[in-house]
Formats: C-alpha cells, structure tokens, sequence
C-alpha cells in the first residue's frame, strides 16, 4: 500500500511537470484573449489596494483577481505572468487526474491516456493558456468533487471539500450546481458530514461574504446584472439556434465526441461510480445551456468529469482493442482540424490578426514610449495600458461599453461603467495622451478626435492616436 502510494504521487508529480510544461510553452506564444484585458487589470488594480466592485468595475466572482494579485505581486508584472493563474492550476488537475486513474486502475498506460485526452483536447490548450477562471475554478472543483465520493469519510475531507468548492464558485459562478449536488451527496452522508462542509464552505466564502456586504448591489450587479444585461443574442429563435448550435459542438465535435462515448462506456461498466461525475457534467450543461449567449469553450468545464466518468471503462479496456485505437485517431484528427491553419481574409483571420501576441505587445511598446509614465491613455481594450505600464480608464472595455447604453448616467457611474457620452467628453477634452481602438469601433468618435488629436500609429487594424501637442512637443 505505502509503495503505490508512492507510486500514485509520482505519477501526480510526473503528469503535473509535463503538462505545466507544456502549457507554459504555449502561454509564452499564444495569442491574446480579449477577457485578460479586465482579468489581469483587475489583480493590479487589487494589488494597488483598490477594492473589488467598490472601486472599480469588474464582471466575474473575485477570487481570480485575488489570485492575480498574489502572482503578479511576487513577479514582474506581464501578460506571461499573469496567465500563470491558468497554466499552474490547469497542471495540477492534470497531474491529479492522472493520479486518480492510476489508483483506480493501477495501469501507468491508462493514467497517460487520460493525461493525453485532457491535456491536447483544443479547449484545454486554448483556455487553459490564457488568464481566465477556468483554470483556478476547475481544480478546486475537481479536487471537492474527489474528495466527496471518495472512501472515507473522514470530517477533515468534507471540510477541505467545501472550501474547495466554494473557491471554485468564488472563481466562477456557474460552478454553484456542483456545489448543490457535493452538499446533496453530503446529506446522504450524515449530519455531521453536512456540517463540516458546511464549515469549509463558509470559510472559503469569506472574502466573497465579505465584498457582498460591504456593497451588496454593486457584488449583484457586477456578478448576475452585467450579465443578462450584456447579451447580444435577442429574440427567442436566435437565441434557440444559437443555443443548438453550441449544444451540437459540445456533442458532436471529434474530440467531444470520443469523450462522451468513453463516459457512456463507463456509466455502462459501472454505474455507480460513472453517475457522481456524469451528474456534475450534466449539472454544468444545464446551467451553461440556460445562459445567453452559450459559448463553445465552456466544455472546457466538463471535460475533466466526462474523463473521470470514463475512467471505469478504461480501468478494463485492451488499449490496443479496436475501439480504443479508433478512438484515440478521432480524438487526435479532431485536435488537428481544430489547429488547422485559418484562411486568408476571413473573419477569423483577422480577428486572430487583431489578438496576435506579437501585435499586441508591439502596440503596447509604442504607447510607452510615445508617453509619459504619469500620462492616461484611452484604451478600447483594457490590456493595453497596464501592459504599457500606463494608467487608464476603469470601465472602458467593449464589454462594458455594450453594457453602458443599456444603464442610465447614475448607474454608469454607480457600477464605474463609462459610456458613449462620458468618453466622448473624455477626447473632447483632450484629456488622454493617447487613445487607441481598431477600425470599425469607436467610428463615432473620429469627428471628436480630430479637434485635437491625430493618427500617430497603425498596427493594421489598430490606430493609436495622439494629441497633437504630443506629436509637436509643446505639451
């Protein structure tokens, strides 16, 4: 027992350093998500001892800015560094699921299967390698979910199990019917069971108690308002396409496909421990699916169960059978179609265009040096001024401008969301040193701009702006 036990943390270990690897490889190259923007100016500005909601806006449960703040607080801050709240985690669970199926099987070639159907699926190498929730979110996730339905009962791992999971809720939102069904099976389980949970639920709740009561309108706002308020989908048949559509991906896509075969292979095996994570999955695309706009990458959020749903399928499986091989060739002609190089002159191609890493950082390079350090600079997206190591505007991301026209003055001002008006008066006053969008946005406010600024720099579709007293240096 104490030798594969030993043998289990190696694994762990081992699968956890490849994969850290691995995607630490692609964060260095990958191209930018326009959610890093609010993701990462939110750890600085919490580094800074600005106040979540309080004192600025920002749209998502708080505990990844949290731990936004303490990565780039111990580094320099970058893009690199700030997507180390993704890439870290994101190996964890991967050493941890090749660690449970070890134990379960206690076959090495079926932990590295495992290992390789989460780490190469194209939502993994996609999510997993820039700053988002997922990552954070789906390791204290995982890790309550594990600590649940494993044997034993031991008051220490429901305690663990509900900080764990109210971490992933603080994380992300959209985790609270996992965190209904943990406290469901701890029911089952015994009073005293529910109640360490229970207690490791309120302790991992704090911080968000915490900024709920200190601003319980802007908390609700920020967490549930933004949102049904920012859908660009509308009318119940769009909504209804958009949604099958989505559902359809999560289903049928190569690499989604093989996933839920391999979990029905389990729940046939054996039910009772394929059920637990098949419910879990279940659990998260209902509420995704009740969402609008639904998104493709939030089966990256399922994925880990759907693996862990299989696992009594694989535990018994010849993986040179047929089926398995078959398998493993759809999941990888999958990840190569979903990699496959995008076509000149689509819409696609130039948004990859727009969010290219050396792009980005070449645009941010330019607004430093065409700048003061105690210079403002107006920015379309957020991620641009605090790369550049300038300030900016709270409330100005594209998210927030949609939002911004469906709010009245006083809450624009009450949520720090800046609308069309109050950026309008922003240029017309020539308050920015520079201000920077793609063509196609802001459109309306080139007439403003030009009263006291003109075009200092083009990064194909990105224009940056300067005023004209900074280009004739009499400012």
């Amino acid at each position: 027992m104490r030798s594969s036990a030993w043998t289990t943390a190696f694994v762990f270990a081992a699968a956890a350093f490849a994969l850290l690897a691995l995607l630490g490889a692609i964060a260095s190259r990958h191209g930018v998500n326009a959610d890093e923007g609010f993701y990462l100016l939110a750890g600085l500005r919490v580094l800074a001892g600005e106040r979540l909601y309080a004192d600025f806006f920002y749209p998502q449960m708080p505990y990844l800015p949290l731990a936004g703040a303490l990565v780039i607080g111990a580094a320099e801050p970058s893009l690199f560094v700030g997507r180390l709240v993704s890439v870290v985690p994101g190996a964890l669970l991967g050493g941890l699921l090749a660690a449970v199926a070890y134990r379960r099987s206690g076959r090495g070639e079926v932990a590295a299967l495992v290992l390789m159907a989460y780490a190469l699926h194209a939502l993994t190498l996609n999510y997993l390698t820039v700053t988002k929730t997922y990552g954070l979110a789906n390791l204290a996730m995982v890790g309550a979910f594990l600590l649940t339905v494993t044997v034993g009962r031991a008051p220490w791992r429901a305690f663990l199990a509900g900080l764990f999971i109210a971490i992933a809720v603080g994380t992300r939102l959209p985790v609270a019917p996992v965190a209904l069904l943990l406290a469901f099976w701890h029911v089952r389980t015994g009073v005293a069971a529910l109640v360490w949970f229970a207690c490791g639920a309120l302790v991992g709740a704090l911080p968000c108690l915490w900024l709920f009561a200190a601003d319980p309108d802007a908390f609700w706002f920020s967490n549930v308002g933004f949102h049904e308020l920012r859908s660009e989908v509308s009318g119940w048949w769009p909504i209804l396409q958009q949604k099958l559509v989505v559902f359809g991906k999560w289903l049928l896509l190569p690499q989604n496909l093989v996933l839920w075969v391999g979990a029905a292979a389990g729940s046939y095996r054996d039910r009772s421990a394929a059920g637990p994570p098949m419910a879990c999955a279940a659990a998260l695309a209902a509420l995704y699916l009740y969402a609008t706009p639904t998104y493709l990458e939030y089966m990256v959020q399922i994925i880990p169960f759907l693996l862990l749903a299989a696992l009594p399928a694989l535990a018994v499986a010849r993986l040179r059978s047929p089926a398995v091989v078959v398998g493993c060739v759809i999941y990888a002609a999958g990840l190569l179609v979903a990699l496959r190089p995008t076509a000149a002159e689509t819409d696609r191609a130039r948004k990859l265009a727009l969010w290219d890493i050396d792009r980005v950082h070449a645009v941010a390079t330019h607004l430093r040096d065409a700048s003061e350090p105690n210079d403002r600079i107006l920015s379309w997206w957020e991620g641009y001024p605090w790369i550049a190591g300038r300030e900016g505007y709270a409330g100005v991301g594209f998210w927030e401008s949609n939002v911004a026209k469906k709010l009245s003055p006083e809450d624009r001002e009450r949520y720090h969301v800046l609308g069309v008006d109050e950026l309008a008066a922003l240029i017309a006053a020539g308050e920015p040193r520079l201000v920077v969008f793609p063509t196609g946005t802001w459109a309306h406010f080139v007439p403003i701009l030009a009263e006291n600024y003109e075009i200092n720099r083009e990064f194909g579709a990105i224009r940056v702006y300067a005023r004209r007293a900074v280009r004739d240096g009499n400012d």
